[in-house]
């Protein structure tokens, strides 16, 4: 039950448990405890409280209160208890959590319902903890591959727009400047903030260019990080540096060089010389390497 390796409360209460594990579920020592908070969340109705107005009548009261009176505090403490017991569930079982793929790394998840999302280096995803099956809404910062389990609608929601599926495989890069989707078994529908929308399938690609989606085709089997590299067609270098940093998790000093040249080639992730070579001779750069940090200069 450990909430990184298998979302078992939340398959539990998405009803996604086999009878098998269900079974073990409720022989283990926490059961209990859960189905009674599960119970009783089905009898809160949260009353509709106008805070102003509920100030002002207990003023009022306190007013009108004889000098002297004890008033028993005890019901009213319980009342606070009892309420914030309710929120602290209500929390429980409808908070965020975030997963992150650190620079240099990458990350391998498994959502409730199974389906999986590999995410690049310098990324992170954030989902609902518990009732996933009807609202697989996912909010992706950076690049993620989604392999995504046939069900209800599943939502991936970016900066610059949100990508539509049912069942299918697809990548999804949403970086500073950049937005792009690539679909690689199923249809996928992509929609901008501008309300543009564009629907595409196995073997295409969209992104967003001056404000616009554009098309392409695209013929690789899965995305070219997944096999350790990274490809640029005419990319300004900016973009470029920035890669390399989220991949080998170093900082370069970049104040004496042309970030706006374009750059069209490709690294490998597993070997920062080679990398470095690859990109920085190409485009004319020296570069003078202390720990983590990269200092670039024109030649």
């Amino acid at each position: 039950m450990i909430e990184d390796k298998d979302p078992y409360l939340a398959k539990w209460l998405n009803n996604d448990l086999t009878p098998q594990a269900l079974d073990q579920f409720k022989k283990s020592e926490e059961f209990d405890d859960y189905d009674k908070i599960v119970k009783g969340l089905e009898y809160f109705h949260a009353p509709s409280f106008d805070e102003d107005t509920s100030l002002a009548v207990t003023l009022q009261k306190l007013q009108h209160q004889k000098k002297g009176k004890v008033i028993r505090l005890k019901p009213f403490i319980y009342t606070i208890s009892a309420a914030a017991s309710i929120l602290l569930i209500i929390g429980l079982f409808f908070n965020k959590v975030t997963y992150t793929a650190d620079q240099g790394t990458q990350l391998t998840l498994t959502l409730p319902d199974d389906s999986q999302v590999d995410l690049n280096a310098g990324s992170s995803l954030t989902y609902n903890r518990f009732f996933w099956s009807g609202n697989r809404v996912v909010t992706l910062e950076g690049e993620g591959l989604f392999t995504v389990k046939t069900g209800e609608n599943f939502v991936v929601s970016t900066d610059s727009g949100t990508i539509e599926v049912l069942g299918t495989i697809f990548n999804v890069k949403s970086r500073t400047s950049v937005f792009e989707v690539t679909c690689y078994e199923g249809k996928v529908r992509v929609g901008t903030n501008s309300n543009e929308q564009k629907i595409i399938q196995k073997g295409e690609a969209v992104s967003l260019k001056n404000g616009s989606l554009s098309k392409r085709k695209v013929f690789e089997s899965e995305p070219l990080w997944k096999k350790g590299e990274s490809l640029f067609i005419s990319t300004p270098l900016k973009e470029v540096l920035d890669e390399l940093e989220r991949q080998y998790n170093i900082t370069f000093i970049r104040t004496a060089i042309n970030e706006n040249k374009l750059f069209s080639g490709g690294f490998l992730h597993n070997n920062l010389d080679i990398a470095l070579e690859s990109v920085l001779v190409p485009m004319n750069l020296e570069y003078i390497v202390n720990g983590t940090s990269i200092k670039l200069s024109n030649k």
